[in-house]
Order: structure tokens, then sequence, then C-alpha cells
């Protein structure tokens, strides 16, 4: 279900993005008002791109979010203080914690509505490991900076 929502987020994202930039467009004179100047096709085009919109949100969300394992050798305390003390010096906030999971989201609006409240970074603990959850560019940064000041799996 998360992942329907995501797609249809992204689809509304990106219609409202186009038309900002074809308003603005417009409203530069870069163009002439009017679809049947704007696009070849006129109206029909309107079709064609929002088929090609509705491809990318169906896709988007399996590419631009990811759960990454931590490389650590530590235990869910050290992981968990760790997580804290790194998100704190970050912009983001608790927002909900449990025994096996801890959940930031971002501490400014503007980056809320930027992200379209997809936003939050999960650390999870499982059988196999430790688990950050969120946007890939995202997670990718603050795993490696929590990694950074954790054990490896294979120091002792």
């Amino acid at each position: 279900m998360k992942y329907l929502i995501r797609s249809i987020k992204y689809f509304f994202y990106f219609s409202i993005l186009t038309t900002l930039i074809v308003v603005a467009l417009v409203l530069i004179g870069a163009v002439e008002g009017g679809i049947e100047n704007i696009f070849t096709d006129g109206y029909n085009s309107l079709w064609k791109i929002a088929v090609f919109f509705v491809i990318v949100a169906a896709v988007y969300p399996k590419f631009g979010f990811v759960r990454r394992k931590l490389e650590t050798a530590a235990d869910w305390q050290t992981v968990r203080y760790k997580a804290l003390e790194y998100f704190s010096t970050k912009p983001f906030k608790i927002e909900s914690e449990t025994a096996d999971s801890v959940s930031f989201r971002r501490r400014n609006i503007v980056e809320k509505i930027t992200k379209m409240g997809e936003d939050r970074i999960t650390l999870v603990r499982t059988d196999e490991g430790y688990f950050l959850e969120g946007l890939r560019k995202d997670v990718y940064l603050y795993a490696s900076g929590i990694e950074h000041s954790l054990p490896r799996e294979n120091e002792e």
C-alpha cells in the first residue's frame, strides 16, 4: 500500500512541477500561450505526457527508496546510541521509537514539503542485522556516517 501511495504522490509531483515550468515559460515569454502552441500535438501531447508520468511514478519508488544494512558488530544499544548521537547533529528529530526501531524526520518544513512527506529515515533491528530505510540518497549518506563511528563486522 505504501508503494502505491508513493507512486500516486510522485505522479502528482511530476505533474505539478511540469505545469509550473510550462506556466513559468509562458509568463517570461519563452513560449507562446496555449496548449496547441506549446506542444507539437497540442492536447494529444497531454495524454502522452501523463502516460510517461504514470510509468515513471510507478517505477520511481522502487529505485528511490532503499533498505541498507549497517555493517557493524556492535550491539543494538550501541547502534541506537550512535544513531541518536549522529542524527542530533543533522536536520532530523526523533519521530518515534520502539524496542526494535527508531524513526527520524526532518525538522525543516520546507524540506518536508519538497520531499512530499517522504523524509523519514528509520533504523531497524532485525535477526539479520541493523538496517537504515528511507530515500536512497539520505540512506547511503547517513548510513556511512553512522557506520564510521561503529566497529565493523570483521573487527573484534
